[in-house]
């Protein structure tokens, strides 16, 4: 006879799941509220004594401290302010040869005892690092030795057991997204500052890529605008934008128009297309961008203006149209 697995999940324990998880989340949010409101001029103070690092910030902790730090660091490094992870482990097995007078240490740990935190402070302190402390025990040798404590000490983790790290890790790393950002503010760091370190995937594209990464010199669809219906519908058929740019008759590339698939329906629900050319179907003012135009900025103007595509020029040099699904496949929208 099949008997319920035992592992098969009751409605009660589906329900008793659900309170556990909104009892870490709860109580992460409580430790954020509380440590917002009790912000006071030891944060001013940390933010000072980072700001003036004339080398780097280094982050180090060990355990689960050290994955906190090392996400810190990351931010700092994203966000303007230059940065390196170091473990407090590691450091004390050379890899605190990296660090001189010049670095600012940002130490992470919960007791303030660590034994590797402990064996380091000496090396640091002796090399006349300052020394900013995250800690929930102010007394602690780390609060001792540190120059300014942030206190994030929490009332209980989210651990039923009170004993792994969860409340307490999510504001160590919360107290350090404020650092940052508070460090991004003093310094004036702008999304091109932003851009300029983050030039790969979407996010380097949306910041980074201009319309001239966007256009294929493969396909610059253009006619004559004394050019017949027929050679009109191969040229646009072939470009697959669903437009073509119009050149005016006689001239060296002086731009008459465009003809896009709107005109043309346009075209014929008011008549036949028969003897029809391409200058009598232009629009006289087609939409133009500079290939220096941000991409994504390109897309938004072209949601705007309720149009599918639009003609990228180098100066008075065409270099061929952009299509808003270009930028949909590149992620840029």
């Amino acid at each position: 006879m099949n008997t319920p697995s035992s592992s098969t999940k009751s409605p009660a324990n589906a329900s008793s799941a659900l309170q556990v998880g909104r009892r870490a989340l709860t109580l992460a949010s409580q430790a954020l509220q509380g440590a917002a409101s009790a912000l006071d001029d030891s944060f001013e103070e940390a933010l000072d004594i980072l700001v003036k690092a004339k080398g780097n910030v280094v982050v180090t902790g060990v355990g689960k401290s050290a994955h906190i730090a090392a996400k810190i660091a990351a931010t700092l490094n994203s966000t303007g302010t230059r940065s390196l992870f170091l473990h407090a482990g590691e450091a004390l097995h050379g890899d605190v040869g990296a660090v001189d007078a010049q670095d600012v240490i940002l130490c992470l740990s919960k007791s303030g005892g660590s034994e590797e935190v402990i064996q380091l402070l000496p090396t640091l302190t002796n090399r006349g690092c300052r020394i900013v402390a995250m800690t929930a025990r102010p007394d602690s040798p780390l609060g001792k030795a540190a120059d300014v404590v942030l206190d994030v000490a929490v009332e209980e983790e989210a651990c039923p057991f009170d004993l792994a790290p969860t409340t307490s890790t999510s504001l160590q790393l919360a107290l350090g997204d404020a650092l940052a950002m508070a460090l991004m503010a003093r310094s004036g760091f702008q999304p091109d500052d932003f851009a300029k370190n983050h030039p790969a995937g979407t996010l380097g594209k949306a910041l980074t890529w201009t319309l001239a990464q966007l256009v294929d010199s493969d396909r610059m669809p253009a006619v004559d605008e004394e050019d017949d219906v027929p050679t009109l519908l191969k040229v646009m058929s072939e470009g697959r934008y669903g437009a073509t740019l119009v050149w005016r008759a006689g001239t060296d590339h002086q731009l008459a128009g465009i003809v896009t698939d709107g005109d043309l329906r346009r075209a014929m629900v008011t008549g036949s297309l028969d003897g029809k050319c391409a200058g009598d179907l232009a629009s006289p003012s087609p939409k133009v961008l500079p290939s220096t135009t941000r991409a994504t900025e390109a897309a938004q103007w072209m949601q705007a203006q309720g149009i599918s595509q639009v003609i990228v020029m180098d100066g008075e040099i065409y270099l061929g149209m952009v299509h808003i699904h270009d930028c949909l496949r590149e992620g840029l929208i």
